[in-house]
């Protein structure tokens, strides 16, 4: 007899076994009510693929429920059974919440019962899993569940220089909607093919009006809003570059859409009407988070007026209004009203608001001032999967977990898992299944999911691996990317180090030797603990990865220690013939790691293709071309230091003749940008997570 509910991803919250077994076979028949919708049999079709791919026979599907019916199993929708159906052995018990199933298994049968008709699909993926792991005999057993969270969703952005390809959409939905998630939205800037604005979006791999019908209706089958997401305040520089609409960017920085003037609402609109018929949602996420210069330039006598604070309520109220006339019911990120929170009641009470923070933390305060607001809100943690080489695995699972608990506490009515793409979107989707997945688990459960149990079903669900190895590599990656010194507050300095000067690097000069050993270390044993993964391209992202992880810690023990042998040997009057074979050893190595990275280059254009459009590939490829010029220049320095040494001269010790010049890799890039801004309105003007941000 099993002592523990079985490996399913969520977790039920309420299950047991009973005695018995029931065996499918190829009389085995799937049965529907008479009354049944396209929905049910939808789901039918589902579940007969699986028993086809698990048992290797087709189970045929009739509709119909009687008595004397046996080696069944009835999909039934709660209140649309015929009159004159009679329900299975133990069908009619229970009595699950919205979006909630019942699920009884005997020696006779099995009987899934949805209170609605996205119930009975979750029930029927529960099924799907049990057959996965148990086979074709499956263990008697009960279960009754519904969500915590009604509105369980992913964010992915698609506006970082990446753009999925339809097919990439497709699987993505399909797989959340396997694992009970019910929301969709892709975060967009420019990556749309808007008719009426042809310029905006051009060359940038943009998805049109038929890629979204078709994502529509894959997600409508699976019960996934496919929420239009299109940013209407700040990030919009790609737009605001464009010549034809440059005057209508609020400061020369070109950050955000200027609210000073009506044709920048004329814009929206345009780009509103393009987009939303696309989407069967009555929702548009308009975004408008970290609108740094908003009321900061053209708008600057509307902020004298009544400050910043009530220029972007005023905007937000026109965004309200515009998407209105399109039938959409909008939300917005929360961050720019807490730095007013004064304002908030003052929003009208269908204004969703989505309270986003990204850290780990032990708890999270702006719930509060939100719960006492009394409007509708999301909480949107993230899957650390960005500003970093691995995903920071542990940030993310303290992120989710407390994040939905205190949100649940403070009565949040849904969890939107966001996952960007800062600064060229360089991870693979791969990374992100992990934190999908857990995020999908805690929505559901109400974060009481113990991790274990959580990597247990994980690994033999998603990996394919029940030995846990997989999981494990993948733990022991994601920590080893937050140690001390290289982890940071969103973001982890490893991708920082694969881009850096291979001798002048921050992280040359500041990695701890330890960080880098347990680096290189957690990347050798994730090599063969990812090998036997049957996914392949899973297996392939994860993989190149840890490969990249010890290049990188190599890259960097290798500038330490070429640094530490400079001053060693600088001590040294006369360059003996030992002094010489050690310069000589590392210049093949620095070579030795210039040869990895064009190898390295092919297959990351290989694997970023593999799911994406070509679109902004270039921002990534220019950072490998400078990085393979900055190892050209470090070996040649290099060389002239050993010719120079071995004719008598002295060492460079410091670096002093090594020139860098303006190579500037990721957040050094945006500490730039931010800069500018401060000269361009002033330090008083700009919100202070722009001064925090160029302290750090």
């Amino acid at each position: 007899m099993h002592t523990k509910p079985p490996t399913l991803i969520p977790q039920p919250h309420e299950f047991s076994w009973t005695a018995g077994s029931f065996g499918l076979n190829a009389d085995t028949s799937l049965v529907l009510a008479a009354v049944a919708s396209d929905a049910t049999l939808f789901a039918a079709r589902e579940l007969q693929q699986m028993i086809l791919e698990v048992c290797g026979f087709d189970a045929r599907i009739a509709k119909g429920l009687h008595v004397e019916q046996r080696n069944t199993i009835s999909l039934l929708v709660r209140g649309q059974a015929d009159d004159h159906a009679v329900l299975p052995e133990d069908g009619d018990e229970g009595s699950p919440g919205e979006q909630g199933y019942h699920l009884v298994i005997t020696a006779h049968g099995i009987v899934v019962t949805g209170a609605d008709e996205a119930g009975l699909f979750y029930g029927v993926q529960t099924l799907k899993q049990l057959l996965r792991t148990q086979g074709r005999r499956l263990a008697a057993c009960e279960c009754t569940d519904a969500p915590v969270l009604l509105h369980r969703g992913i964010m992915l952005d698609v506006s970082r220089g990446k753009v999925p390809t339809r097919a990439t959409l497709a699987q993505l939905a399909e797989v959340l909607a396997h694992y009970k998630l019910n929301q969709l939205q892709l975060y967009t800037e420019h990556t749309f093919r808007f008719p009426s604005h042809p310029l905006i979006g051009a060359e940038a791999g943009s998805l049109s009006a038929d890629d979204m019908l078709a994502l529509d209706q894959v997600c409508r089958a699976r019960h996934i809003e496919l929420v239009p997401n299109l940013q209407s305040t700040g990030h919009m520089r790609h737009i605001l570059s464009l010549p034809a609409y440059e005057h209508l960017a609020e400061t020369p920085w070109k950050w955000s859409l200027t609210p000073a003037r009506e044709e920048s609402y004329r814009l929206l609109d345009d780009l509103y009407g393009d987009l939303l018929p696309a989407f069967s949602v009555g929702i548009l996420n308009v975004d408008s988070d970290e609108t740094w210069d908003h009321g900061r330039g053209q708008a600057k006598e509307l902020a004298g007026e009544g400050g910043y604070g009530r220029v972007y309520l005023n905007h937000i109220l026109k965004l309200r209004e515009l998407a209105a006339r399109h039938g959409r019911q909008i939300m917005i990120w929360a961050d720019v009203l807490h730095h007013y929170p004064e304002l908030i009641r003052e929003l009208p009470a269908d204004v969703i608001l989505l309270d986003w923070e990204y850290e780990g933390l032990e708890s999270y305060p702006t719930l509060q001032t939100l719960a006492r607001a009394g409007r509708p809100f999301y909480v949107c943690p993230g899957t650390s999967t960005w500003n970093t080489l691995f995903p920071r695995i542990d940030n993310s699972l303290a992120n989710i977990r407390n994040y939905v608990r205190d949100g649940i506490a403070a009565g949040a009515i849904g969890m939107l898992n966001t996952d960007w793409g800062d600064m060229g979107h360089y991870q693979p989707l791969g990374h992100s299944w992990y934190s999908y997945l857990f995020g999908a688990e805690m929505a559901w459960t109400g974060a009481t999911t113990a991790t274990e149990t959580f990597d247990e079903a994980f690994g033999r669900l998603f990996l394919g691996d029940a030995s846990g190895i997989a999981v494990a590599a993948i733990r022991r990656l994601g920590q080893a990317v937050e140690q001390p010194g290289l982890g940071a507050r969103n973001r982890s300095e490893t991708i920082y180090a694969l881009w850096e000067d291979p001798l002048a690097g921050r992280m040359v000069q500041a990695a701890p030797p330890e960080a880098l050993a347990q680096m290189v270390a957690a990347g050798q044993a994730a090599i063969p603990a990812f090998a036997l993964l049957p996914d392949a391209l899973l297996r392939h992202e994860l993989s190149f990865t840890a490969y990249q992880m010890i290049h990188v810690g190599q890259k960097v023990q290798l500038g330490q220690r070429v640094r530490t042998t400079l001053r060693d040997l600088a001590t040294q009057p006369v360059a003996a013939a030992d002094s010489l074979a050690r310069l000589d050893e590392l210049v093949a190595e620095m070579q030795r790691l210039r040869a990895d990275v064009t190898p390295m280059v092919v297959e990351f254009e290989r694997l970023w293709l593999a799911r994406a459009q070509r679109s902004e590939i270039h921002l990534n490829l220019q950072r490998y071309a400078a990085l393979l010029l900055r190892f050209d220049a470090a070996l040649h320095w290099l060389r002239e230091q050993r010719t120079a040494y071995a004719n008598g001269g002295k060492l460079d010790a410091e670096l002093a003749t090594y020139e860098v010049g303006d190579h500037l890799v990721l957040w050094d890039e945006g500490h730039r940008d931010l800069k500018r801004l401060v000269e361009l309105v002033g330090r008083d003007a700009v919100p202070p997570e722009i001064l925090e941000w160029l302290v750090e």
